[in-house]
């Protein structure tokens, strides 16, 4: 029992992380990795509708009928981040090689983005699982953590091999960082609290 309980979460959380670093590398047939101020709201948009889509195919081994309200509210997510003066940072490289700049902008642009994905996202989760309120901060963070992780694995292999494929690896180091904080996360509100359920006392969605 307890082997199956943890193949069966352990398989979720490694598909989530999996389906999220695919959906990134797929989308960068339509993206072109940049710099700041050239990936805006329609990166945003595509890439949010590539990642968004992906992910919510995986929730809907826990959650039926979630799938397209996952992936239209990561195209708003996204496209509103990519809007704003942060820009599409998912797909999106410093201008700068130094490795303080990195981590400091790293730190400010990832918990702004993580708080807008992170309150998008938890728009559909309130609607199926208690006490979801948490989603937020814990988004925050693991955007956090990840950009200040690909950011600066980006820039130093960028230093390294004079190539600016290494900001593409740094990118994908933050998705994988991001998506496995927040997968173990989702797994966590399943197993608390079931992501299956569908009607929920108001004061029960927070």
């Amino acid at each position: 029992m307890f082997a199956k309980y943890i193949k069966t979460n352990c398989g979720f959380w490694l598909q989530w992380i999996l389906a999220t670093l695919a959906a990134f590398l797929v989308s960068l047939c339509l993206i072109e990795i940049d710099v700041r101020p050239h990936i805006k709201a329609t990166e945003g948009l595509i890439g949010g509708a590539i990642v968004g889509l992906a992910q919510g195919m995986i929730l809907e081994q826990r959650s039926k009928n979630i799938a397209p309200w996952w992936a239209l509210m990561s195209i708003v997510s996204w496209g509103l981040i990519g809007a704003s003066n942060l820009g599409a940072i998912g797909w999106m490289a410093p201008r700068t090689l130094r490795l303080e700049p990195r981590v400091i902008f790293g730190l400010l642009n990832g918990l702004q983005a993580g708080a807008l994905l992170g309150i998008g996202q938890w728009l559909v989760l309130r609607q199926r699982c208690k006490k979801t309120l948490l989603w937020i901060p814990i988004v925050t963070v693991s955007w956090t953590i990840g950009l200040v992780l690909g950011w600066s694995v980006g820039g130093i292999l960028r230093q390294v091999t004079r190539l600016f494929l290494g900001e593409l690896v740094g990118l994908a180091v933050a998705w994988v960082t991001s998506s496995a904080i927040a997968g173990f996360a989702l797994v966590r509100l399943d197993n608390l609290y079931g992501l299956a359920q569908k009607t929920l006392p108001n004061k029960a969605r927070y």
